[in-house]
C-alpha cells in the first residue's frame, strides 16, 4: 500500500466532496478579466513558450483556493504567480503545501483505489518526508519484503525515472501496475545506492485485522491492527469487538503503528467505538464556523485498553489516538506520532481530474494541535531516533550487502516487538487493577 498522509473528506461511490461552490461571480468575473488580458496581450506568446496550456485548469483551481485555502492567500498574487511560471503545478508548488496538489484523471484514480481494498503493487507503505520518497515499511509476505527493503530507505528513481519532485501521486502510479509486471526501484541507504527489481503482485489490504492471544496472566486479549481508514473500517471493526465480547476477553490492544490515515468520517467512527460521548475532533476552516464531530453513540463492549502508535501514525489514526489520550480511554504506548494536523478536501475539477486542497486545522478531542508536533505516548519506547540509529550501525560501511539488510530488518522487528511486549505489559497492569477494583465493589 501507498500511503497518503492526510485526512481526505472523499466519497468513493459518490465522488468526493466539495468544499465549497465558487458562486461569487464578482471573483469568477475577475479571473475571467484576468485571462482574457493574459491571451489578448500575452497567450499566444506563452503557448509558444510550452505554456498556459492548462489554462482552464487554472480557472477552476484559483477561486478554490482562494476561497477554501486554509491559510489566506492573494488573489492577484496567484494570478501573478501563474502568469509568471505559466502552468498550474509551479502555482500549487508556490504555497509550499505537500498536501495541495493537482490530480490527473489517472492519478485521482489512484486516489480512490486506496479505499476499495486492493492493487497491483508491491508492498511497500511509502510517504514524502523533506522532499523524499521514504519507505515507512515493507508489508509482510511481498516482494517488497523479500527484496529486504527496509524501513527509512529513500527511493530516489523509479524506472530510472528520478522521484526528486515527483508528485505523490505520480509515484504511486509509477510504482503500482499490473500483477506479474516488473518496477525497478533505485533505492538509497545512507551513502549506498542500488537497484531492486521486484514483479508486481495482487496487494490485498485488510484494514482491520484482529486475534485473540492467550496471555498466562491476563487470560484471553484481543488484538486488533488497523492498516488505513476507509469506508468498511468501522464496521470491520465492530464485528471484531463483538467477536472478542463473545470470546470474553479481558482487554484489548489497539495496533495503529504504520497507520497513514483516510477518512475522516471513518476515524470519528473508529474513535467512538471507544470513546462514548463527547467531541473525537475539531475542525477549523480559515473561514467560517468550527466543526465539531462528537462520538457516535455505540452500545458495544467496553474493555482496558492500550493504543500503540508510532512515527509513522498519522491523521486519521492520530485523530483516535489523540481523543483516546484526550479523553483518558486507554493508554498510548510506543513512540511520538507523525503530527498531521491539517486536513484535505478532494475536489473534482472538470475534464476527470481533481484537486487535493489543504483546507482545515484540525484540534483533538481535548482542544490539542499536533501539526508538526505528533502525540507523545503515555508511554514512550521504541522511539524513531533508536531506529535511525540502528540503521545508521548497519549501513555506514556496508549498506549494499545483502546480508546485513535481513540483519538490520530483523532488529527494526525487534524494536517494534519491544513495542508490543510493553504494550502486554501495561495492558496487564490494567487489566488487574480493573480486578481488584471489582472486587472492591463486592
Amino acid at each position: 500500500m501507498i500511503s497518503r498522509f492526510f485526512v481526505k473528506r472523499l466519497s468513493v461511490k459518490k465522488g468526493a466532496t466539495v468544499v465549497t461552490k465558487v458562486g461569487r461571480k464578482r471573483l469568477v468575473g475577475v479571473v475571467l478579466l484576468f485571462f482574457f488580458l493574459v491571451f489578448f496581450f500575452g497567450f499566444g506568446v506563452g503557448i509558444t513558450q510550452g505554456r498556459y496550456k492548462d489554462v482552464s485548469l487554472a480557472l477552476q483551481i484559483i477561486p478554490y483556493i482562494k476561497f477554501n485555502y486554509y491559510k489566506p492567500v492573494s488573489l492577484l498574487h496567484l494570478l501573478d504567480i501563474y502568469v509568471q511560471k505559466g502552468n498550474i503545478q509551479d502555482l500549487l508548488a508556490s504555497l509550499d503545501d505537500p498536501y495541495t496538489r493537482y490530480l490527473s484523471t489517472e492519478q485521482y484514480a489512484e486516489l480512490i483505489s486506496e479505499t476499495e481494498g486492493s492493487y497491483g503493487g508491491v508492498g511497500l507503505y511509502l510517504e514524502y518526508k523533506e522532499d523524499q520518497l521514504i519507505i515507512m515499511r515493507p508489508m509482510k509476505g511481498t516482494p517488497a519484503e523479500d527484496a529486504g527493503l527496509l524501513q527509512g530507505d529513500e527511493i530516489i528513481a523509479i524506472n530510472g525515472e528520478p522521484t526528486k519532485e515527483m508528485a505523490q501521486e505520480v509515484a504511486v502510479a509509477k510504482v503500482r501496475g499490473p500483477s506479474d509486471t516488473k518496477v525497478k526501484l533505485t533505492i538509497k541507504r545512507r551513502n549506498n545506492l542500488f537497484d531492486v527489481e521486484l514483479v508486481r503482485t495482487i496487494i490485498k489490504i485488510p484494514t482491520v485485522e484482529w486475534q485473540v492471544k492467550s496471555d498466562p496472566v491476563a487470560g484471553k486479549i484481543g488484538w486488533l491492527e488497523l492498516s488505513q481508514f476507509n469506508e468498511n473500517t468501522a464496521a470491520d471493526l465492530e464485528k471484531a469487538l463483538a467477536y472478542f465480547s463473545e470470546e470474553k476477553v479481558t482487554g484489548l490492544v489497539l495496533d495503529l503503528r504504520y497507520n497513514p490515515g483516510g477518512l475522516l468520517n471513518s476515524a470519528v467512527q473508529v474513535a467512538s467505538k471507544f470513546v462514548r460521548n463527547g467531541p473525537i475532533v475539531y475542525v477549523q476552516p480559515r473561514t467560517g464556523r468550527e466543526m465539531v464531530y462528537p462520538a457516535i453513540p455505540y452500545e458495544g463492549p467496553e474493555f482496558p485498553l492500550v493504543v500503540l502508535v508510532n512515527e509513522w501514525s498519522a491523521s486519521a489514526s492520530e485523530i483516535v489516538a489523540g481523543a483516546i489520550k484526550d479523553r483518558n480511554a486507554g493508554t498510548l504506548v510506543g513512540a511520538t506520532t507523525f503530527g498531521k494536523g491539517v486536513v484535505q478536501d478532494v475536489i473534482p475539477l472538470w475534464g476527470g481530474g481533481a484537486l487535493t486542497l489543504t483546507v482545515a486545522n484540525y484540534l483533538t478531542a481535548g482542544g490539542n494541535s499536533i501539526h508538526e508536533k505528533g502525540i507523545t505516548p503515555d508511554v514512550l519506547v521504541g522511539t524513531a531516533e533508536e531506529k535511525e540509529d540502528l540503521i545508521q550501525k548497519y549501513t555506514d560501511d556496508t549498506g549494499g550487502d545483502r546480508q546485513l539488510k535481513g540483519e538490520a530488518y530483523q532488529e527494526l522487528q525487534k524494536i517494534d516487538e519491544k513495542q508490543k511486549e510493553k504494550a502486554l505489559e501495561v495492558l496487564r497492569e490494567k487489566i488487574l487493577h480493573a480486578s481488584w477494583q471489582e472486587k472492591e465493589v463486592a
